[in-house]
This record gives C-alpha cells, structure tokens and sequence, in this order.
C-alpha cells in the first residue's frame, strides 16, 4: 500500500509539474505577444505625437513667412532697404557686367535704382509693375540674370530660417 502510495503521489507531483510547465509555456508564448504588441502600440504612439509637434511647428514657420512676405512689398521703400541699394547694385553689376544690361524694378524704386547706376549709364533701367520688391537685373543679352527681389532673398533664407524657428520653439 505504501509503494501505491507513494507511486501516486510521485505521479501527482509529476502531473502537477507538466501541467505548470504546459501553463507556463502557454502564458509565456502571450505574455511576449503582449509585451511586443504593447512595446509597437507605445511606438505608434510616440511616432503619431512626433507627427502633431512637427506639423505644429511646421505651421509656425509657415505663419511666419507668410507674414515676412506680406511685410516685404512695405520693406523697398525704408530707410534701411535704400541704404543699402546702391550696395546691392554694385554686387550685381560685377555680377552682370554694365554692358547691354537691364534692370527690372517698380516705380517706386525706379529713380533710387536710375541714382545708384549713375556712374554706369550704358545700364538701362525699366518699370515693371511685377517686377516685385527689389530689382532683377539681366545682362550679356539675356544669358545672366540677377534677382535681387526681396521675396527671392526671402525664399533662399526660408531653410535657413525654418531651422532657426524651430531651435527657437525647442527652447520654450
């Protein structure tokens, strides 16, 4: 009776031992499911509100050089925009040459532009309504051509700028 005994409990314990194994296994396979598909979920999240930051700060910028465009049209005719004008000229022109050259402005630049070349009077200076806020100067025929709009300086610096506000907004 007691090796029947103990042949029963020696297969109780062994059937309690496979069946806690067989559980464990079981459970285990689920909780690494679990643990990955937690582990993606907090990554789709994490990448879903990198997403809604980036795009905010995306519209920041973009309200900002919206805004420095509409100032633009308004800067050709300051003080510090005509101080700097004949400076401007000058680069362009080495640029360019004098020689069969072209420049493009609105009216109201027109005689600040006409002051400026006065030393070069083979450079021809034309009023264009759309020319922007600055000057396009276009030399040798056609084939070279300078613009030194605002709005095209503005469109040049706009990475630059973008990074700028972004390390800015970073800041806060």
């Amino acid at each position: 009776m007691r090796a029947a005994k103990a042949d029963a409990d020696r297969i109780a314990a062994d059937a309690d031992r496979t069946i806690e194994e067989r559980r464990t296994a079981v459970l285990g396979g689920h909780e690494q499911e679990y643990r990955t598909d937690a582990r993606a979920n907090v990554a789709a999240e994490r990448h879903e509100a990198m997403r809604a930051v980036l795009v905010a700060k995306t519209r920041v910028v973009e309200r900002v050089l919206q805004r420095a465009r509409a100032l633009v049209a308004d800067a050709i005719g300051s003080d510090a925009y005509r101080a700097t004008l004949a400076e401007e000229v000058e680069r362009a022109l080495l640029f360019v040459g004098a020689e069969e050259t072209v420049v493009r402005c609105p009216e109201a630049l027109a005689p600040a532009l006409r002051d400026a070349l006065r030393a070069n009077p083979s450079v021809t200076v034309q009023v264009e309504e759309d020319a922007g806020s600055g000057f396009v100067m276009i030399g040798k025929a056609g084939r070279v051509r300078v613009d030194a709009t605002l709005e095209t300086r503005l469109d040049r610096l706009a990475p630059t700028l973008a990074i700028e506000i972004h390390k800015r907004l970073e800041e806060r």
